[in-house]
């Protein structure tokens, strides 16, 4: 990359964050938050925040990087991405209906307490199975890559350890208060330590619960966007110790300051991996929606389906074995628009952007119902299932349409399982006589 070339795509950088900020921002002023006000940001951190890492890494280091041609591309792609998602979003699809009607989900006191205890319940008990048959991995394995190994049982368990958060969710939403705020940080934290330690890596319970901490903090105006800077600065720090920790790397001086600067861009902004999946865009064959209907099948258990292949080949395993030859055990993540490219080409992009739009949308719908229910119980519900959903979201973003479409569903499908099982247990429990009425200042509430 010559200094000609680095001032053209600076110019095209410049440009393209101003446009997306400037939106994000506005967006934020009106409403403070939503979910496109967090997808905005996310967006800009997975496709913007790594080119200054990536020019330094080229300067600095000599490191070679992507053609300039094909990180042209990944920044044109990215904003041309952005502006139709935004459209998408913010065009009114369908006629708003001005009918209240009967609300789909009606739940009482004892069913949401239920709730939450059946998703803690899912999560502290799969970790406990987890720990059981394997230990404490952190201390135990050598690299990252042996999580995946014959050695390590029951795998699969770790998408089951996510439900702690939704559970404190309800818990805060229930009591919306600063004191409860603080305990949800404390609890999620303290519990997704635990989990780094048990599985061995894994950092994204600890990332998402101090995220969600951040983002009540700036709906409920107790946090700045200053402070929220700040502590994205931190959370920087904290994943790049982690991440030495996880590698087992003991680096410093200039190794130290590349290693940071390679492993911030990869694990908060892989853009670079789109310049180099256009770089390699003739042996790519096209996909289809096959990535989406595949990606299910990391939820289906051996025993259940014994034929089931051992590598499922999604977006980011068709990227990382068959278009880059890299079989090193790791998917290396193609980003949102990235998978759009292996299903169906360029043309896929504008259609997956519309298609965000709509997702994102939804989101945003159902939190404002949840805002606004008169009942307290559905309205703690809906909310944690909406703030649940954010892991997804950054799935979305970070991985691809596919990962995201199996990830909600699994994630929908166990809040259900919950919610269900609790209206059932409290059915059961009232015919036998041991629910009582619960008397609240003046009037007699439902239990």
């Amino acid at each position: 990359m010559t200094l000609g070339q680095f001032g053209g795509l600076l110019v095209v950088y410049t440009l393209s964050v101003l446009l997306v900020l400037s939106l994000t921002y506005r967006e934020f002023r009106r409403v403070r938050f939503n979910f496109n006000v967090f997808f905005s940001l996310l967006y800009l951190l997975t496709f913007y925040l790594g080119f200054p890492l990536t020019c330094i890494l080229a300067f600095r280091f000599n490191v070679q990087v992507a053609p300039v041609q094909n990180l042209m591309e990944a920044l044109l792609a990215a904003t041309a991405f952005y502006g139709i998602y935004y459209v998408s979003y913010k065009i009114r699809w369908f006629p708003s209906s001005r009918s209240a009607g009967r609300p789909v989900l009606s739940l009482n006191r004892v069913e949401t307490h239920l709730t939450w205890i059946l998703l803690a319940l899912t999560a502290v008990g799969t970790v406990a199975v987890f720990f059981m048959h394997n230990g404490f991995l952190l201390f135990r394995l050598q690299s990252y890559s042996q999580i995946f190994s014959r050695d390590v049982t029951g795998v699969a368990l770790k998408r089951f350890f996510y439900f702690f958060i939704p559970a404190m969710l309800i818990i805060y939403f229930l009591n919306p208060t600063r004191r409860n705020w603080l305990l949800f940080l404390c609890g999620t934290v303290a519990f997704g330590i635990f989990t780094y330690m048990v599985v061995g890596g894994t950092r994204a319970n600890i990332i998402i619960a101090f995220a969600l901490f951040l983002f009540i903090g700036i709906q409920r105006g107790w946090i700045s966007l200053w402070t929220l800077g700040a502590a994205g600065l931190v959370a920087v720090a904290g994943m790049f110790w982690l991440a030495l920790k996880r590698y087992g790397l003991n680096v410093s001086g200039d190794e130290g300051f590349y290693t940071f600067l390679y492993l911030t861009r990869d694990t908060f902004s892989p853009w670079e991996n789109l310049a180099l999946l256009l770089q390699n865009y003739p042996k790519i064959a096209f996909q289809g929606l096959a990535p989406i209907v595949r990606d299910f099948y990391v939820f289906i258990p051996g025993w259940l389906w014994p034929d089931r292949p051992g590598l499922v080949l999604n977006t980011a395993n068709y990227f990382t074995w068959e278009v880059l030859g890299n079989h090193s055990g790791l998917a290396i993540s193609p980003t949102l628009i990235g998978s759009l490219v292996v299903m169906g080409g360029v043309a896929f992009i504008p259609l997956g952007a519309v298609m965000v739009g709509l997702i994102l949308k939804g989101f945003d719908n159902l939190y404002e119902r949840g805002k606004a229910a008169p009942d307290r119980y559905r309205s703690a519900v809906l909310q944690a299932f909406c703030f649940g959903a954010v892991f997804n979201i950054i799935v979305l973003a970070r991985e691809g349409l596919d990962a995201f479409t199996s990830r909600v569903v699994f994630f929908a499908l166990i809040f259900g399982l919950c919610l269900m099982l609790a209206k059932l247990l409290f059915w059961l429990l009232n015919r036998a006589g041991l629910i009582r009425p619960r008397r609240a200042r003046g009037a007699t509430a439902a239990s």
